[in-house]
């Protein structure tokens, strides 16, 4: 006989379920569980059936070199220190996360075979056998609850309030955990696979001498090891042939060479030369050559990313929401898509990518009108204008420079003087991760939803105990937003889901507490020889990667 609580934990079951198809736009009705446990068995969720993640006619012939082209250097090895996307493209590599999504966004087993709820409180997670490290270690249980357990401590990662709800991890034996959670969570095999949840040896992840080796000799189970880092010149990588993901195939690829080239058309020559086989970053007047050459193609994808600013809320101008909505009237951000990003991209409003579960398609942007802004500025006592600085990490994104100058210049017409201040790479991750932005200031961060739902974005990025909450905080006292993101993500009907963020989509719309201008689109470069189908959310992924015979 079925109890309360069986029904209850098909309604979770459904929810999670719904994650598997999170890459589709909210509106379109959730996905089903493949199927139903037995009424005497415990829930379980069944993972997807995996598949070859890239369709293609090719096959890979194994031994094979190939060249990555990115706009910067690695700024770690550390997977639990930054989110951004130059790093986790190496992460994936080198790493296992628990579950994974595929190309298509379908969550997928990696180093988990399989996870059920014993409990509402508890998922119980099997491993996957006979996995080694790439020291030659076996991956085990113990490993797994080290990692967590770093990632569970405040201030041990940047990573840390994507797995809040999880309270506790205990080993069963060598190759079964539980993950205790302090609420109902439907999300936990969706969390398994984001950002930061790569598994490393437990003696890495126990102190801070470990986590300072990790940062500069990864130590992880993935496709890919470390052979060579020459900091700002090379960053190569060599096939781990016992990787449990090949399936008895070779490698397309034995060696990687990760090649940080800065200029945009630098990287473009370097491709066009046959020097490198992939290029990240593409300029957008460069796509209809590349894309018409005779040896070179450009994939491009809708993706998960969205270009907004982090601003400094705590005091001054920009403590004043009016003051901030003069800003998003003052920017005519279809006009940077279109002359920036030749119209790879889509104006925002209210904090979410269309990919998201949550996303409002209600909520249009505010567009261009300099009158409005200008009354807005006046009634907040700033008639005159004040003075910004711009901030944005070389190589972040396509024309990153480029952006802060219009927006320098489009400002300066409702009298905001800005001032365009780029760093290297490596100084951006100390004040994102700090979050030292100066008064006046504003950081380009171009956030990835890490659960494909609100809740790995809104709740990440605002909330108190996620990763910028304090300029929320700083800005009001937002009470109502942070009461209905706590409801949505432990609340299991779907629909109550929908209007709960649409309600906290709505605050982020008429508050402004960010700079938000559009959703990005993904475009890579790539020889003929290469062949590899473009992720939304960002990830390059060499062992989904196939060459041309």
């Amino acid at each position: 006989m079925r109890t309360a609580w069986t029904r209850h934990l098909f309604s979770l079951l459904a929810v999670a379920g719904l994650l598997l198809s999170a890459c589709q736009p909210a509106a379109q009705a959730p996905a089903k569980p493949d199927a139903k446990p037995a009424d005497t068995k415990p829930a379980e969720t069944k993972p997807a059936e995996s598949k070859p993640a890239t369709k293609t006619d090719a096959k890979p012939a194994g031994g094979g070199q190939l060249t990555i082209a990115q706009p910067a250097d690695a700024t770690t090895m550390d997977p639990g220190k930054s989110t951004q996307v130059l790093n986790v493209n190496y992460f994936y590599n080198l790493y296992d996360t628990l579950t994974r999504w595929d190309t298509d966004l379908k969550l997928q087993p990696s180093l988990a075979t399989a996870w059920k709820n014993l409990d509402e409180t508890t998922w119980e997670v099997t491993l996957r056998q006979g996995v080694k490290f790439h020291d030659g270690s076996p991956l085990t249980a113990e490993d797994v609850k080290a990692t967590y357990d770093r990632l569970l401590q405040p201030g041990k990662t940047i990573v840390q309030s994507g797995f809040a709800t999880i309270k506790s991890v205990e080993v069963a034996n060598p190759q079964t955990l539980r993950l205790i959670t302090d609420k109902p969570d439907p999300l936990v095999p969706v969390r398994m696979a984001q950002m930061g949840g790569q598994i490393y040896p437990a003696r890495l992840a126990s102190t801070d001498e470990g986590n300072n080796e990790l940062a500069r000799t990864p130590v992880g189970s993935g496709p890919y090891k470390l052979v060579e880092w020459v900091k700002d010149d090379r960053l190569v990588m060599e096939a781990n042939r016992e990787w449990w993901g090949w399936e008895g195939k070779p490698p397309a690829f034995d060696r990687v060479t990760w090649k940080p080239i800065p200029d945009d058309f630098a990287r473009v020559s370097a491709l066009q030369k046959g020097e490198v086989d992939v290029i990240t970053n593409v300029p957008p007047d460069q796509m209809k050559s590349l894309g018409d050459g005779r040896t070179t193609q450009v994939l491009t994808t809708p993706a998960t990313r969205t270009v907004t600013f982090w601003m400094n809320t705590m005091e001054g101008p920009l403590g004043d929401k009016r003051v901030r909505q003069a800003l998003h009237y003052a920017t005519d951000t279809e006009s940077i898509v279109k002359n920036l990003y030749a119209g790879s991209g889509k104006p925002m409003s209210g904090g979410l990518a269309d990919t998201d579960f949550g996303f409002n398609p209600s909520l249009k942007p505010y567009g261009y009108d300099q009158a409005r802004a200008k009354q807005l500025l006046s009634e907040a006592g700033h008639a005159n204008g004040f003075d910004v600085t711009l901030h944005a990490g070389s190589g972040t994104m396509v024309n990153d420079k480029q952006l802060l100058e219009a927006l320098a210049d489009m400002w300066s017409k409702v009298g905001i003087r800005a001032r365009v201040e780029m760093m290297e790479m490596a100084q951006r991750q100390k004040m994102n991760n700090d979050r030292t932005v100066p008064d006046n200031g504003f950081l380009l961060i171009n956030p990835q939803s890490t659960l494909l739902d609100a809740d790995g974005s809104l709740w990440r990025l605002f909330h108190p105990n996620g990763l910028g909450g304090k300029y929320w905080v700083g800005s009001q006292p937002g009470q109502r937003f942070h009461d209905l993101m706590e409801q949505a993500r432990t609340t299991l009907d779907q629909e109550r889901r929908k209007q709960l963020y649409a309600e906290a989509t709505q605050i982020i719309h008429d508050d402004k507490p960010w700079l938000e201008l559009f959703q990005e689109e993904i475009v890579y470069g790539s020889t003929k020889r290469v062949n590899f189908k473009p992720r939304a959310d960002y990830r390059l992924i060499v062992s989904e990667m196939t060459a041309s015979q």
